[in-house]
């Protein structure tokens, strides 16, 4: 295949797995029988404890809650598969909401279970003491027991997920179909989608980079309305829920959520910024190397060195999967795995939403992707490999066990990824090699410099929406201070990226506010996981599947010890930072030599 890009040799998912379709009756089936779960874990969780009985009273709920959402998950997971590669699809949209719809008793089941285990009078410890069956659930019903104090009543829960079908989700799901649905027109014969046009952001050729960027910025321009008002509603239902929640505020309910604590999520955001001049010192010798004085945003992703090689498909599975096996066989042959089985869907087209996941699909997972041949799409499978072993470790354990916060999430993938580059560094030919770094700098620069900057534009979004509704004006002007805050002098201000409110389609998520840091989280602890399996070889292997295993019933702090990193200590984070510096060292010698 001589273009990694060309759509004929890119794989689909099956979508005959594990229905043959969304109105098969295998599928309908699974649906009515979603139905009676969740009225069973429903009913299990009104039932009042009778003294001495608490526990079994807990098991119950659990036990019913379990099957309810573990099935409710695979249906979602399916529908959202069709979707997500094929927006304009009602047939997946209806399903999307019927299924949420059905779904919403498992909401005001879960804030009973709060109430009833806010109420009781024993202690957690001595429910896990005299009930063997619940130890697993430790941390669960700890955590469950904060949050009981973080919620409304029964009814008012049940009224704010119903709304939010018609409300904050559906905001959601305009943000991706208006975005799936635009084209600009790049020749007489060929119009490009905002996907296809961000993918030219790492051609060679500048002058093919400003004109992707252009076009780019006028095809978000175009819909900044609807977007506009997507994106308030969204935040505004957010700050509404939280505020009659108890929550001081939605970034005290985020660190929460990441099952960080405020010491840890401190120290996480200090070295951050502590490490925005080592990114500058790399961004003024790229900006060097490209003969500018300045970057515009359509050069940090502008390649140095030689990639040699346009990567199909196949041999990126390969690739991956020979490097996943220096680490670990098993990771290796899940990785062949998932390519064989055809869980994977890497062709973009028309209609297919941007960016890449990791869905969990019963006891499988799917990867979506839009593999373009570039060693950044190789390093974007590995990511999502990465998410999809994760999933693979924790198969076996109840729902309820295996739902873990976005650090931990990010950081099983980013440690993929790390593999992949590590591997690559060792193994390039000096012509080779500064592609390399300068793609890991690419990478690291987004998830610490650029994410930054996103989180302190949401920061400031949420501060303001207290207030009112903002303009597309007033989201633009707002992304372009903390694109000066957190790039500096480096970045051109005249070719920012002002719509970046408008592409990062996590900020339509009501539930998951602030979804920036977990990325950096992962890129810094992964570099620390990378540093231990280099000094002590393959035997890391088991200690890493234990930490995967941990991170649906644990915090991110307890995790952590499991490898004996302290994320409450700025040391830890800045080790991270240095290693990232070192890269820089060697770019910076590389460029200038």
């Amino acid at each position: 295949m001589p273009d990694g890009s060309s759509s004929p040799s890119l794989p689909r998912w099956n979508l005959e797995v594990p229905y043959p379709g969304l109105e098969s009756p295998g599928f309908r089936r699974e649906k009515d029988l979603l139905r009676r779960l969740v009225r069973r874990a429903a009913g299990a969780a009104t039932r009042a404890a009778a003294p001495g009985e608490e526990g079994r009273l807990l098991l119950s709920h659990i036990e019913a809650y379990n099957r309810a959402a573990a099935l409710h998950e695979k249906l979602s997971a399916y529908a959202y598969m069709h979707f997500s590669t094929d927006t304009g699809s009602a047939a997946a949209a209806r399903e999307l909401e019927a299924l949420d719809t059905l779904a919403l008793p498992l909401r005001r089941a879960e804030t009973e279970f709060r109430v009833l285990l806010g109420e009781m009078k024993t202690p957690v410890a001595a429910l896990l003491r005299t009930h063997a069956a619940l130890r697993p659930y430790g941390s669960f019903l700890r955590e469950q027991r904060y949050l009981s104090k973080r919620q409304m009543t029964p009814d008012l829960e049940e009224l704010a997920a119903d709304l939010a079908l018609s409300g904050a989700d559906a905001w959601e799901r305009l943000q991706q179909a208006v975005s799936a649905g635009v084209s600009m027109e790049w020749s007489k014969k060929e119009r490009k989608t905002l996907v296809e046009l961000r993918s030219l952001a790492s051609h060679r050729d500048r002058t093919i980079r400003e004109k992707a960027y252009r076009l780019e910025l006028a095809g978000w321009e175009g819909v900044t309305v609807p977007l506009g008002f997507a994106l308030n509603g969204v935040k505004g239902f957010s700050i509404s829920l939280n505020r009659r929640r108890g929550w001081r505020d939605t970034l005290e309910k985020t660190v929460r959520q990441s099952r960080m604590s405020p010491a840890s999520f401190r120290c996480l955001l200090e070295a951050m910024n502590e490490a925005l001049p080592v990114f500058r010192r790399y961004y003024r010798a790229k900006a060097w190397a490209l003969g500018l004085p300045k970057l515009a945003f359509f050069d940090l992703f502008a390649p140095l060195g030689k990639e040699k090689r346009r990567w199909t498909f196949p041999r990126a599975v390969d690739y991956i999967a020979g490097k996943f096996s220096l680490f670990s066989p098993d990771l290796g042959d899940f990785a062949r795995r998932a390519a064989v089985e055809r869980w994977i869907d890497a062709e973009p087209r028309k209609g297919k939403i941007g960016g890449a996941y990791c869905i969990g699909l019963g006891r499988e997972s799917r990867i979506f992707c839009n593999f373009d041949g570039t060693f950044s799409s190789v390093s974007t499978l590995a990511h999502e490999l990465g998410h999809a072993y994760h999933h693979e470790v924790l198969k076996d354990a109840a729902p309820l066990l295996r739902s873990y916060p976005m650090t931990l999430a990010e950081t099983a993938s980013i440690f993929s990824e790390t593999i992949v580059m590590d591997g690559a560094l060792e193994t390039a030919p000096p012509e080779e090699r500064l592609y390399l770094v300068e793609q890991h700098l690419q990478d690291s620069g987004q998830v610490v410099v650029d994410i930054l900057s996103r989180f302190n534009f949401e920061k400031e979004l949420f501060a303001r929406r207290e207030r009112g509704s903002l303009s597309p004006e007033d989201l633009s002007l707002a992304m372009r201070r903390a694109q000066r805050e957190t790039y500096g002098p480096v970045l051109d201000e005249e070719y920012q990226h002002p719509y970046m409110w408008a592409v990062k389609g996590h900020y339509y998520r009501q539930d998951l506010a602030f979804y920036n840091f977990p990325y950096a989280f992962g890129l810094l602890f992964a570099l620390g996981l990378a540093a231990r399996y280099r000094t002590e070889g393959p035997g890391f292997a088991a200690v890493y599947r234990k930490i995967l295993a941990a991170a649906g019933s644990h915090s991110a702090v307890e995790t952590a010890r499991l490898a004996g990193f302290d994320l409450e200590t700025p040391g830890f984070w800045r080790a991270g930072v240095e290693k990232i510096a070192g890269y820089v060292d060697i770019f910076e010698g590389m460029v200038k030599s």
